[in-house]
This record gives C-alpha cells, structure tokens and sequence, in this order.
C-alpha cells in the first residue's frame, strides 16, 4: 500500500463524476471557492473524478482524515469548510464504502495530494527574476 504524504492543510476533495454535478456538485465546488477564498492554507481544495457513491451525491473527503460525506448542497458549503477547520459536527449523510473501495480511492487521493503539494513547493522555490536598475 502507498504512503499517505504528510500536509499541514486538510484537504476538501469533491466529486466531479457526471452523477454529482447533475445533483449539484457543481454548485457546491463553485460555493465552497468563494468562501475559500486564496489566503486559507489551512483547508485546500481539489476535486476528484469519482468516488462511486453516485446515489449519495454530491460527495466530499476530507484528506487526511479521511472522512466520507454525501448528500450534500452549496448550502452547506459554510458547515463543510467548518468541519474541515476545527472539526464538529459534519454536514451531510455519513457514506461507508467497502474497505477496498477506500483504499483504493485513498491511495489516489494521497497521490493527487502530493502531486499538489509538490507543484505548490515548487512553485515557491521558483526563482524570481528582480532586476535592481
């Protein structure tokens, strides 16, 4: 099994498969940006192409703690930024999926999230042209 890589942020990865953008996950991904804003480097977002929790939609994970929820609305946005920041109370239905279907899903999303912390580390380290005259 694949090492989930470390990170200081949590990770709100939403599902973007046909069936959540059709119930809404559109709506949620574009709600849940706007509150975002670009200064929070506690909660990161990202999407995902799909969970195969398609009767729950939309679906979130919080990585890496790897919590499942679905059913879920723009409305809820606030509640799952909340969540991903100081924890509580987690909107939405409580999804279970089989113990293989987790891991598999986890392994991807553990690797999505280190391809983007690598980009984000590199692109700090990035050399900045600054001319003096």
């Amino acid at each position: 099994m694949r090492s989930i890589p470390a990170t200081e942020s949590t990770y709100v990865v939403v599902c973007r498969g046909p069936n959540c953008r059709e119930q809404g996950g559109l709506g949620l991904r574009k709600r849940l940006r706007q509150l975002l804003g670009r200064n929070d480097v506690s909660v990161r977002l990202v999407g995902y192409s799909c969970f195969g929790q398609c009767d729950n939609g939309p679906n979130v994970v919080f990585f890496p703690s790897d919590e499942w929820r679905g059913k879920l609305r723009a409305d809820d946005a606030a509640a799952v930024l909340e969540y991903a920041r100081v924890g509580g109370s987690a909107p939405g239905r409580l999804l279970e999926p089989s113990a293989d279907e987790r891991a598999q899903h986890l392994a991807n999303i553990g690797e999505l999230v280190a391809t983007v912390e690598r980009d984000r580390a590199a692109r700090s380290r990035a050399r900045r042209w600054w001319w003096p005259f």
